[in-house]
């Protein structure tokens, strides 16, 4: 009996390649996690800083103090004016934010100044900010720990 030639792969061969794939996505996967946590606080830093400018331009634009309060035990922030809340902006719950002096509350002045110098410091699992807010002029610096 003559057997016919048949074009296909054997079971052996097909799990070969299936855990070839497993270990690669798996390898992928845990070289991902670290960018991941990277990303996270990066893009808080980010939107920080853009709300932070934000909230000194719109002072000098109504001539009114305008604040960042940080909640204490919560994962958001929220800007406010002495009448209403303009926004709240929530952020990841792996990220921790602890001030080195004063209480959770930054505020600009009509004039886009801060009134109370502060220190923020932002963690997370991997990496650890320090956010300088310089009395004066409203800058601020945010240095890599």
């Amino acid at each position: 009996m003559v057997l016919l030639k048949q074009k296909g792969f054997t079971l052996i061969e097909m799990l070969m390649v299936l855990f070839i794939v497993q270990v690669m996505m798996f390898s992928i996967i845990v070289a991902i996690r670290p960018l991941v946590e990277y990303y996270k606080i990066t893009l808080f830093l980010r939107q920080l800083q853009s709300d932070t400018f934000y909230v000194q331009q719109t002072a000098m634009n109504r001539e009114s103090p305008i604040k960042i309060n940080f909640a204490p035990k919560g994962t958001e922030y929220i800007v406010s004016d002495s009448r209403a809340v303009l926004y709240k902006r929530a952020y990841d719950s792996t990220i921790h934010i602890t001030f080195g002096s004063g209480n959770s509350t930054i505020q600009y002045n009509k004039n886009g100044n801060i009134s109370q110098a502060k220190t923020i410091f932002i963690r997370n699992q991997k990496f650890k900010y320090k956010v300088t807010f310089q009395i004066g002029r409203g800058r601020f610096y945010v240095d890599k720990m």
